[in-house]
């Protein structure tokens, strides 16, 4: 508690000492509100941040990197429902904000609203073809629809991306277990590279291959 007010203290010395020097000798602009409310973020005062983040949004209606950021508080305070709004809002008005579509792709997937997820993961992806986690959820996503097939291609990019993500492997060489018998080689092929990587992952894996 100490170690907020010290910090809110802080923040508001150097605030009041810009204003004074005359580096912000005009009314402040929704940049200097959006990066105060950064630094709220960074130090996990995510109410604080959200009035800072709501003011620059008053200033600036359009301003969809405020809208970005007042996701990522809400989303940190457990406050779902205004977090997906905020995005919303935030790629409504930038649609080629990579990051505000990954973040409306994990929320709307952890609110099990999949065809939204996966037109949100799908849109990073054709804004940045190497963003190896939009890969990595999609999957996942696809997984959780038990749509095993279109699983295993969004896997198989994440580790083309990045040939030692231990997870995604482990999760492909379970995607090629339900798929049918015949890709049983390919799961065994995927341990054989999970025991350089992970162990305790390859165990698990050669545990499941063993059970069927």
């Amino acid at each position: 508690m100490r170690n907020n007010t010290l910090s809110k203290f802080i923040i508001s010395v150097t605030f009041l000492s810009l204003l004074s020097s005359g580096v912000y000798a005009q009314k402040p602009t929704a940049k200097t509100f959006l990066e105060i409310g950064m630094t709220n973020s960074e130090n996990a005062e995510y109410s604080e941040a959200i009035d800072e983040f709501k003011h620059a949004i008053k200033l600036k209606p359009n301003y969809s990197e405020a809208y970005y950021q007042l996701g990522l508080a809400y989303f940190n305070l457990h406050r779902y429902d205004e977090a997906l709004e905020s995005y919303k809002k935030a790629v409504k008005l930038n649609s080629k904000h990579a990051d505000a579509h990954f973040a409306l792709g994990i929320i709307t997937s952890m609110l099990s609203e999949y065809d939204a997820s996966i037109k949100a993961f799908k849109k990073v992806i054709k804004l940045k073809p190497k963003h190896t986690n939009a890969h990595y959820s999609l999957a996942n996503v696809y997984y959780e629809m038990e749509n095993y097939a279109d699983a295993s291609d969004a896997y198989e990019m994440a580790i083309k991306n990045r040939p030692k993500y231990a997870e995604a492997r482990y999760q492909l060489g379970l995607c090629y277990m339900q798929l049918s018998r015949q890709f049983m080689a390919s799961a065994s092929k995927e341990h054989s590279s999970l025991k350089k990587l992970d162990k305790d992952l390859a165990k698990d894996l050669m545990k499941k291959i063993k059970g069927r």
